[in-house]
C-alpha cells in the first residue's frame, strides 16, 4: 500500500512547484509548513493523477490518500463534505486506471457516502474521538477496516 497527502501541500514534496498559488489555503495545526489544498482544483487533481501513476508505477496495490478532510478544519477555502466526496471519488477513479485500490482515510462522517466506492476504510484515532462505530457500514458491507 502506497501512502500520500492527497489533500494537503507538503513544501519539501518533488512536484510542490506545480502547485499554484490559488490552490493553497491555511496552514494545517500542529503542522507549520503544510496547508491544505483546494480539492476541486484541476490542477490539484492533475498533480494528484500524476502522484497515482507513479504509485502505479512503482507497483502499489493499493492507496492510502490522507487529509482529505479538509472540510473538518478551518482550511480557508471553503472546502465541504460534497467536495471532499467528489474529490474521494474522483482519486478511486484515477487508481481503478492501474487496478489498485484505494481506503478512505479518517474522514468519518462521509463513510455512508463512500462505502460502496472505495474498497476499505484506514482509521488513525476512531477510539480517541469515540467514533469506531462510524466505520460499522464497511464491516457491514464486508470490507476491511484498518485502525493503525
Amino acid at each position: 500500500m502506497c501512502y500520500f497527502w492527497a489533500g494537503s501541500y507538503e513544501p519539501y514534496r518533488p512536484d510542490a512547484k506545480n502547485f499554484k498559488a490559488a490552490d493553497l489555503g491555511a496552514g494545517l495545526d500542529g503542522w507549520p509548513d503544510e496547508k491544505w489544498i483546494d480539492i476541486r482544483s484541476p490542477n490539484v487533481r492533475s498533480i494528484m493523477a500524476a502522484r497515482i501513476s507513479l504509485a502505479c508505477q512503482k507497483g502499489c496495490d493499493g492507496l492510502d490518500p490522507d487529509n482529505v478532510d479538509g472540510y473538518e478544519s478551518k482550511n480557508g477555502l471553503g472546502l465541504t463534505k460534497a467536495d471532499a466526496i467528489d474529490y474521494v471519488k474522483f482519486l478511486t477513479k484515477e487508481a481503478l486506471r492501474c487496478n489498485m485500490s484505494v481506503g478512505l482515510k479518517n474522514a468519518a462522517d462521509i463513510v455512508t457516502s463512500l462505502v460502496s466506492t472505495v474498497h476499505y476504510a484506514v482509521n488513525e484515532q476512531c477510539v480517541t474521538y469515540k467514533e469506531c462505530a462510524s466505520f460499522a457500514p464497511f464491516i457491514q458491507a464486508k470490507k476491511p477496516v484498518f485502525h493503525i
